[in-house]
């Protein structure tokens, strides 16, 4: 297992979901923010010289680590899409309680649904990121298991984060829990639970929400920076949530509240900072959850998604039949309301996630061309998606890695 991590990190594959963590040795391995502002795996000293896992865990390891590989074959059916992947209903909706819908990002489904496992005892605890008490920059693997915890939860958090940590706690526990996470984070977890009779168990429900990448703790430095508000007096931060899309919003000691468009955060910085694994990423569209929800976007003129603020609606996609009855159970209680929603208006909601998809094999194909690592990812049909797309923007993804990555290795040659 120590020689897949050194290979993971030394290929700049991490995606720092937290799973090795979770899986190794107590305490083997820590989850830490690195010099270039990411969540990664630390190896305890006291470890140096001795196993950090089983050889099955370290098997099991292997096959479910993010960073080394993707298999979305064992979740295929007849209603796999070469761009959605399994999509047995798209729906258009929001939570039915108004305080849910806007403190969450795009229509509050996820938060919804959360309550309503806890409130049914589908579950006991919800898996899930909030900020730290800490520091209010940083995101920590809480278990949620209240409304109040749920909503303290909501709106996303474009910052590293390690959910998968909390897979320690599952393994020691009988207990039921719904996992809520990056798409990454739920590969992880789907993997693992292969390998694993009491996370299958134990994590009858897995929620995640499309992701255009994890950015640098970097990012947010820099939107702090922008906003004029020291990082020593933040005393809260938020991403976005408290209305739709809501705004980037740091609260100072004073009780100060500095704010930013979510267009100009995520806009013109935080995606400026993305990780490599991210851009490299076949599956922000969260294939191997039961459910999967996105910003339902509505375009402007030219047909690109408008951001100005109004009432949140969340795009949603079922993947599972596990994932229709939680929420065909919840829509008929009130705690969702929903629409049927074509699935070729994804793109035009989506655009993004629509380009990266149809994109990623010609930047696969430029990666090996540097003889660069890559994960391993099957039953994608990223040929599809490539063909889809065509020669010139395939071409144009092709070479823009190529430039970007040599642009790189020069700068890497003359600061060393």
């Amino acid at each position: 297992m120590k020689a897949r991590l050194n290979r993971i990190l030394k290929n700049d594959l991490c995606s720092g979901c937290g799973m090795c963590s979770a899986v190794a040795e107590e305490d083997a391995i820590q989850m830490r923010i690195n010099r270039d502002g990411y969540r990664r795996p630390f190896l305890n000293a006291a470890f140096s010289d001795k196993p950090i896992a089983s050889e099955q865990t370290s098997r099991a390891f292997g096959a479910s680590c993010p960073a080394l590989g993707l298999d979305i074959r064992p979740y295929k059916t007849e209603h796999y899409h070469p761009i959605w992947g399994e999509v047995l209903e798209a729906l258009k909706g929001y939570a039915g309680d108004e305080e849910i819908r806007r403190a969450g990002s795009s229509g509050g489904v996820i938060s919804a649904l959360a309550q309503y496992c806890l409130a049914k005892g589908l579950v006991d605890g919800v898996i899930q990121i909030q900020a730290s008490e800490q520091d209010p920059l940083e995101n920590v693997a809480v278990i949620s298991r209240s409304r109040q915890n749920v909503i303290a939860s909501s709106g996303s958090r474009y910052a590293p984060a390690s959910p998968a940590e909390a897979l320690r706690w599952v393994g020691m526990s009988t207990e039921k829990y719904l996992f809520i996470g990056k798409p990454c984070d739920v590969a992880a977890v789907r993997q693992m639970q292969a390998h694993s009779p009491r996370l299958r168990e134990n994590i009858p429900y897995v929620v995640s929400f499309m992701c255009a990448g994890t950015p640098s703790l970097e990012g947010t430095h820099q939107v702090l920076e922008k906003l004029g508000a020291p990082r020593d007096e933040v005393t809260a931060f938020r991403y976005r949530g408290d209305g739709w899309p809501g705004l980037t919003k740091a609260t100072l000691r004073n009780g100060e509240a500095k704010t930013m468009t979510y267009n100009d955060s995520w806009g013109k910085v935080l995606n400026r900072h993305l990780q490599t694994r991210c851009k490299i990423c076949p599956d922000g569209i969260g294939e191997f959850a039961d459910i999967v929800c996105a910003d339902g976007w509505e375009g402007d003129e030219k047909g690109y998604p408008s951001f100005e603020e109004r009432e949140g609606n969340s795009l949603i996609l079922i993947r599972s039949e596990t994932g229709r009855a939680l929420f065909r159970n919840a829509e008929a209680d009130g705690v969702v309301k929903a629409e049927a929603f074509d699935v070729g208006g994804i793109f035009a909601i989506q655009p993004f996630q629509y380009y990266r998809r149809t994109t990623i094999l010609p930047r696969l194909m430029a990666m090996k061309l540097l003889l660069l690592k890559t994960p391993s990812y099957k039953g994608f049909e990223l040929g599809k998606g490539m063909r889809e797309i065509g020669l010139y923007q395939s071409f144009k993804a092709f070479t823009g890695l190529l430039v970007r990555r040599k642009k790189i290795k020069k700068r890497a040659l003359e600061t060393a």
